[in-house]
């Protein structure tokens, strides 16, 4: 193999209504299924883009949840993860406990990724969870405290859902000081009015995941098809 192609998902291969469109499922199906490497890079979790990605039958792997999670969607099994240090998440949750705010703490235990919340702190999260509580591939657990539910696991992620950019501006500029993170926050794509704000690993990226799936895959280049710089 010398190229991989990489897609992004929201705004570049999914339309409008969240999906592959049954058009571009018939034209990249028979290409994959002759071996086109055709990869997807995306901030989801294997929650949405296992179900989302099966019309293509997709065998390379998958860059899931901003770079911290490199997944096998045909077997639906993590095949790595980069989590934050120890500290880092606790640093974090010392943060969340302190203000009260809730969130969504992802965690790795044994190959399996769990999602740990307290309470929905909006109609917006409500909503966020509620489209992907029933999924195989990702299990919501709710807890009085964070610490005590990631010890034991890789802690991936903390997702806020939040009512608005106000809210998520302020929280931003809170976790973006914290040494070891890195934030970023969005309006949510499909109109709902409210806010992601999303806390990883400093130094864990789209592009550092792609590196070790080119390792995997033996790629020499990367042809990358995205609606945003990264």
């Amino acid at each position: 193999m010398s190229t991989l192609f990489v897609t992004d998902l929201d705004g570049t291969l999914l339309g409008a209504d969240a999906r592959i469109s049954q058009e571009s499922a018939a034209l990249l199906r028979p290409m994959l299924d002759e071996g086109l490497p055709l990869a997807v890079a995306t901030a989801r979790s294997p929650a949405t883009v296992v179900e989302l990605l099966r019309p293509l039958g997709l065998r390379t792997p998958a860059v899931l949840m901003t770079g911290t999670m490199i997944y096998d969607v045909a077997h639906t099994r993590c095949l790595s993860a980069t989590p934050l240090a120890r500290e880092t998440a606790a640093a974090v949750c010392a943060v969340l406990e302190r203000t009260g705010q809730e969130a969504l703490a992802y965690s790795v235990k044994g190959g399996h990724l769990y999602v740990y919340y307290k309470e929905f702190a909006c109609d917006f999260e409500r909503s966020f969870v509620s489209s992907r509580i029933h999924s195989p591939y990702k299990t919501f657990v709710q807890v009085e405290h964070y610490p005590e539910a990631l010890a034991g696991g890789d802690t991936l992620m903390f997702l806020l859902a939040l009512p608005g950019a106000e809210e998520a501006r302020a929280f931003y500029d809170i976790f973006s000081a914290i040494p070891g993170l890195i934030c970023y926050y969005y309006s949510d794509e499909y109109g709902s009015g409210g806010c992601l704000l999303e806390i990883y690993p400093e130094g864990c990226t789209k592009a550092s995941a792609l590196a070790r799936v080119m390792e995997m895959t033996g790629a020499r280049r990367i042809v990358s098809f995205g609606d945003n710089i990264n």
